[in-house]
C-alpha cells in the first residue's frame, strides 16, 4: 500500500508512526526545510479537556502508542481578569510540552520515532498525489485543501502575537489574562520553558496585523509586563470545522481537518489522535469518519464553548474567575474526574441567563405614560 502524507507536523508524524506499526511506510512531503513550527513556544495539555482520562501522557502511550516527554508537570493556574486576579488551582492540572524546532519539542520527539522518508522543501499537490498513491493524508496545518474540496467552514479568525521573554518564572505555572481591551474574544497566556525563559502569547479576534501590534503594546502596558523580549512572532490563525473528514482516498487530520480545540487552542492531543485514527482507518480499510466520530464531537463542544466565550464582557470575566475559585467548583473541576468540558457550554449559558434575569428583576418597573 502506498500512502502520502502532506505535512510533517505533529498530526502527520503521528499518522506515519501508527502506519509504521502496520508495516506501512508513507512518503511525507513538507514544504519547509525542517520539522516543527517556525517559532518556539510552550503548549499546555490540560487534563480536564480529556476526561475521563486521568493522565494524558499515559493514555497516549497506552491507546495511541505515542510516548512523549513533557517539559514540566502543570501544577498551577493563575488567572487575571480586569478587576480580579486569583490562583484558580494548585495541584496537578496536566503537562507542558515544548513546540517548535528545539531538541525537546514535540515535533522533534515525534520525528525521531519514525523511519519513513521526509521530503523537505516540497510543495505537494494533493490532487496529483491522490492519483499516484492509494491514500493521501492532509496534515498541512491550514484550511486550503479542505476549502478547495468544499468541506471547510470558518468559525473564527484570530491574530496571534507572541514573544520569547526572559525573567523569573515558575515552570509549573500557566498565567492567563482575559480582558476585552486587548484580547477580544480570546486571551493571553505565559508558559515557561524553564525558570528564566518563557513564551508570552496574546490572541485577539478579527483584527489586522497593524492593529495587532498596537494591541500587543496595550497589553504589555496595561498588565505592567516589563520582561526582556528576545524574539517575537505574528501570525494569523483560522479555525474551522470539516465534514466529512475523508473524501475518496483523501483524509484530513490535525488543524487541516478541524481537529483543534478552539478553547485554549493548544490542540496537541486532538491533532495526535486524529493522525493515529487516520492511520488505523487506512491500515484496516475502515471509515475514518466513523473512527473519529467521538473526537469530532469533542471538537464541536469545544467550538460551542469558544463561541460563548467570544461574546463575554469584562464583567463576565471577573465573575468567571471569582466563581472558578469557589471550593465546590474547584472540587468538581480539579479534584474529581467529572467531564466538565462536556457540559461547560450549558453551564456558561445558564450562568449568564441567571445573571441577566437577576439584573432585570432588580430594575424598577418603568412608569406608565399618562
Amino acid at each position: 500500500m502506498r500512502v502520502a502524507i502532506i505535512g510533517a507536523g505533529i498530526s502527520g508524524l503521528a499518522c506515519a508512526h501508527e502506519l509504521e506499526r502496520f508495516r506501512i511506510f508513507p512518503d511525507i512531503y513538507e514544504e519547509r526545510s525542517r520539522t516543527g513550527e517556525l517559532f518556539p513556544h510552550v503548549g499546555g495539555l490540560l487534563q480536564l479537556m480529556n476526561r475521563p482520562v486521568r493522565d494524558q501522557l499515559k493514555w497516549l502511550e497506552k491507546d495511541y502508542h505515542i510516548k512523549i516527554k513533557p517539559l514540566n508537570t502543570w501544577k498551577k493556574l493563575t488567572m487575571h481578569a480586569p478587576h480580579v486576579s486569583k490562583t484558580v488551582h494548585s495541584g496537578k492540572l496536566g503537562y507542558f510540552v515544548e513546540r517548535g524546532q528545539g531538541d525537546q519539542s514535540l515535533e522533534v520527539q515525534l520525528n525521531k520515532m519514525i523511519k519513513s522518508p521526509i521530503y523537505y522543501n516540497c510543495q505537494a499537490d494533493y490532487s496529483e498525489l491522490a492519483r499516484e498513491y492509494d491514500y493521501v493524508v492532509v496534515a498541512s496545518g491550514n484550511r486550503e485543501i479542505a476549502a478547495t474540496l468544499g468541506i471547510w467552514k470558518d468559525i473564527f479568525i484570530t491574530m496571534v502575537r507572541g514573544a520569547i521573554v526572559l525573567g523569573d518564572f515558575n515552570p509549573e505555572e500557566l498565567k492567563m489574562w482575559v480582558n476585552t481591551d486587548y484580547a477580544l474574544g480570546a486571551y493571553a497566556y505565559l508558559t515557561a520553558f524553564n525558570r528564566t525563559r518563557a513564551s508570552l502569547v496574546l490572541i485577539h479576534a478579527n483584527t489586522s496585523a497593524k492593529e495587532m501590534e498596537k494591541i500587543w503594546h496595550t497589553f504589555l502596558k496595561k498588565e505592567n509586563l516589563d520582561y526582556q523580549i528576545t524574539e517575537g512572532f505574528l501570525l494569523s490563525h483560522v479555525a474551522g470545522t470539516v465534514f466529512p473528514h475523508q473524501v475518496r482516498n483523501i483524509l484530513l487530520v490535525g488543524s487541516a481537518g478541524g481537529f483543534m480545540e478552539s478553547f485554549l487552542g493548544f490542540g496537541a492531543i486532538s491533532s495526535l489522535r486524529s493522525g493515529v485514527l487516520a492511520a488505523r482507518a487506512i491500515a484496516k480499510n475502515l471509515s475514518f469518519d466513523k473512527l473519529s466520530k467521538r473526537l469530532d464531537e469533542e471538537m464541536r463542544r469545544s467550538v460551542r464553548l469558544r463561541e460563548i466565550i467570544n461574546t463575554m464582557k469584562n464583567e463576565d470575566y471577573d465573575r468567571l474567575v471569582t466563581v472558578a475559585t469557589l471550593p465546590v467548583i474547584k472540587q468538581i473541576a480539579y479534584n474529581s474526574n467529572f467531564p466538565l468540558l462536556k457540559y461547560a457550554g450549558d453551564i456558561l449559558e445558564l450562568s449568564r441567563a441567571s445573571v441577566d434575569w437577576e439584573k432585570k428583576s432588580i430594575l424598577p418597573s418603568p412608569k406608565k405614560q399618562r
